[in-house]
């Protein structure tokens, strides 16, 4: 009798967990968001039906492991409809990275979801691991906080940044990026447009006059073999010259005179791009002692 009752609980069990779970229809505004309509039926875009949704860019998305996305319009009472985009992006460290690379630099930062923004024309927060989108004529509407109010209540979800890139948060102005893969790296630095390094995941500060690149491995042997691979490309390579090795460390100039350091750190590679002639050059010893803290 007990061994049938355990077997009807496990049965149970997950049914339970499965209908608890949110989808992505679930987040879009319904009759459970006072004032708020839908313009027709919601349109759903899932895996490479992405292309037919955003003019380039798409291939970053699924980079970052891009799931599916809904769109539909909504509005308020009498005002003008809204585009709005719910982006499934299979994580929350995933919906970091997207967020953090598509960054224009006239936004406004807003207190939405994990994240927000306000740009000319659109809203763009994250919350778990979704990311939405609005678009609108006239931010006058006075729908759009209702709708993002609504859209970021609805997500029961919520996350903040990557642990990886929470060691490059050196208390500075220095803007954060996640990336999992050279797409996202190369929009950045392009090393190779080949995947030289093989991390597992990475993040990078960016500054006026200096770029910081933490890449990460499952372990130290892995990341030890895959520096010295790395090092064996850059040193035969056409693009790079001035190479210089040492322990666990090696640098080398690009063909802009850009001095490129690669540490090896713990199971991360760190590497420093920056231009010597600038009036100062950067505290290199500093900040690698920091992260090496934030590790």
């Amino acid at each position: 009798m007990r061994v049938a009752l355990v077997f009807s609980l496990l049965l149970i069990i997950p049914n339970i967990y499965l209908a608890a779970q949110e989808t992505i229809y679930d987040v879009m505004p319904g009759e459970d968001c006072e004032g708020i309509v839908l313009s027709g039926s919601p349109e759903l875009y899932v895996g490479d039906d992405l292309f037919n949704l955003i003019n380039g860019g798409a291939e970053l998305y699924h980079e970052f492991g891009f799931v599916e996305v809904i769109a539909a319009e909504t509005s308020g009472k009498g005002e003008t409809p809204v585009k709005t985009e719910v982006y499934d992006m299979g994580s929350a460290e995933a919906a970091w990275g997207i967020y953090s690379l598509t960054a224009t630099s006239n936004a406004m930062i807003l207190d939405l979801g994990d994240a927000g923004r306000k740009g000319e024309g659109f809203i763009q927060f994250i919350k778990g691991r979704y990311m939405v989108y609005l678009y609108f004529a006239s931010s006058d509407n006075i729908a759009i906080p209702m709708i993002t109010d609504c859209l970021s209540n609805k997500i029961s979800e919520s996350s903040g940044p990557p642990e990886i890139m929470k060691a490059l948060n050196l208390g500075d102005e220095a803007k954060l990026t996640y990336f999992r893969g050279n797409l996202g790296l190369q929009s950045l630095y392009t090393f190779h447009y080949k995947d030289v390094f093989g991390y597992d995941e990475g993040a990078a500060a960016v500054y006026p006059d200096l770029k910081v690149f933490l890449l990460k491995y499952d372990n130290e042997e892995d990341c030890i073999e895959k520096y010295n691979n790395a090092l064996e490309f850059f040193l035969s390579s056409s693009k790079y010259h001035d190479q210089t090795t040492l322990p666990d460390y090696f640098s080398m100039k690009d063909k802009k005179e850009r001095k490129l350091e690669i540490h090896l750190l713990k199971e991360h590679i760190l590497i420093f791009a920056y231009d010597e002639s600038g009036d100062a050059k950067p505290d290199i010893d500093g900040i690698k002692a920091n992260i090496n803290k934030n590790l």
